[in-house]
């Protein structure tokens, strides 16, 4: 399925119901690990600049 960039500027309001349903659907594949690695990611960082500037 190619993006085009009408698809990139849709607003949930302009997408049909059922479309609507089924991009969730497709979102939900990955769950909550991207929101979890970038929580994870972002401790680290900070992590790693109290343990070099001290």
């Amino acid at each position: 399925m190619k993006i085009t960039e009408k698809d990139l500027t849709r607003q949930d309001e302009d997408i049909a119901p059922q479309e609507f349903s089924e991009e969730e659907a497709r979102d939900y594949r990955f769950g909550n690990l991207p929101e979890v690695v970038g929580l994870v990611f972002t401790v680290f960082v900070i992590w790693l600049t109290f343990a070099f500037t001290g």
